[in-house]
């Protein structure tokens, strides 16, 4: 009969303990090092494993501070507490799985769908490509920003298409929308519209146009709860996060945290004699007279902010913005249309987004559009 066997070294608690230790150590240590690569110094490989570096970090952190709560006070009350931390996580993951299912299952006709094919001309516009004006047709171009380009929306549905559908064949519109464009980069691309010998230019403005150089370099930034890696990750993959980062950031602003973007725009250009309110009010006037200065005859058509509709047209936040315009073409007797009172037309704006998450204008906003600027233009455009 054999005597109770003493345990080897690798068999001792302290031992095992020790060594989860170490493994803890080395994979914090490790994961530490990756981020700081990504962050530090952009390395992009890294930046693909962001989130796992996270989750390793933090991974080794609890295995070190689990590891120095069984050294001080026993497996025996350690292991309690670590089951019901292991429960509550557990029950708050399904919790959150099951909330996310939820809410995409709810919201499923406002959720983003598949991005729309887009292919580019030789000239980097979405569009055909551009040849010389065909013997006896009209041409029209409109210059624009994300709204003429059909950011989330088919190409036949954007509002040139529109009108080209409606206009025939004797008559071209060509789409030379940029996404991100405001008026700096339509004075630029006037230079280029004009090579095109087009009959009529008309210029799409948002509000957003009247931003300068120097407001954008300052815009206000909302503080985000994750690293931007990882917020722009959570934002593609999680529709619970996306609600979440729209709550936090209406708080951040209501509470003065962050200056909400509307404040911003009123701050720098409410004032008709602030300095970049006359610089972009400079800008539209260099472009009707730059075109007026070709022999092309020109219009413009003004685009309202969709998140700031209300019913019956009330608080709308760049109220100041459409009376400027609408002074400005008039005293340069260049027709002109604002499609506020045509959006006002429809009982929910929200209706006219892209998605619950993108306020561009969608396909029946775009018809909306095309009807109210053929209303006004058509009889201007002479064939």
């Amino acid at each position: 009969m054999t005597g109770p066997q003493t345990p080897s070294p690798a068999d001792r608690p302290g031992h095992v303990i020790g060594w989860a230790g170490a493994v803890s150590i080395a994979v914090t240590v490790v994961a530490w090092l990756a981020l700081v690569i990504h962050y530090e110094y952009q390395v992009r490989w890294a930046g693909e494993y962001v989130i796992a570096e996270d989750a390793l970090f933090l991974a080794g952190i609890a295995g070190i501070i689990l590891t120095i709560a069984v050294q001080r006070w026993g497996a025996a009350r350690v292991r309690p507490v670590v089951l019901r931390l292991a429960l509550s996580a557990t029950v708050l993951a399904v919790s959150l799985c099951v909330a996310e299912l939820a809410a995409r299952f709810v919201l499923r006709r406002v959720l983003p769908g598949p991005d729309p094919s887009i292919s580019l001309n030789s000239l980097g516009f979405r569009d055909r490509e551009f040849g010389p004006k065909g013997p006896g047709r009209y041409r029209i171009a409109v210059i624009g920003d994300s709204f003429t380009f059909g950011n989330g929306v088919d190409e036949p549905d954007r509002f040139s298409n529109l009108i080209q559908g409606v206009l025939g064949p004797q008559y071209e519109v060509l789409n030379f929308g940029h996404p991100g464009n405001n008026l700096p980069d339509h004075l630029v691309e006037l230079d280029l519209v004009l090579k095109m010998n087009p009959d009529f230019v008309l210029l799409q403005l948002y509000e957003n146009d009247f931003e300068t150089p120097e407001m954008m370099a300052n815009r206000p930034k909302d503080h985000r709860l994750m690293p931007l890696d990882v917020d722009e990750r959570m934002m593609r993959a999680s529709l619970l996060y996306r609600l979440l980062i729209d709550h936090w950031n209406q708080f951040q602003e209501s509470t003065g945290l962050a200056e909400g973007y509307t404040n911003y725009m009123a701050r720098h250009l409410r004032d008709p004699d602030s300095p970049d309110a006359v610089r972009t009010s400079g800008m539209l006037l260099q472009f009707l007279d730059r075109a007026r200065s070709a022999g092309v005859a020109n219009g413009g058509v003004l685009f309202p902010a969709l998140y700031g509709l209300h019913p019956k047209g009330a608080n709308y936040p760049f109220d100041y913005l459409s009376d400027r315009v609408k002074q400005i073409y008039t005293l340069a007797q260049t027709p002109y249309l604002d499609l506020f009172p045509a959006f006002l037309t429809v009982k929910d704006p929200s209706s006219l987004w892209v998605n619950r998450f993108d306020p561009h204008p969608n396909a029946r906003a775009n018809h909306l559009a095309a009807v109210a600027i053929l209303n006004r233009f058509q009889s201007l455009w002479h064939h």
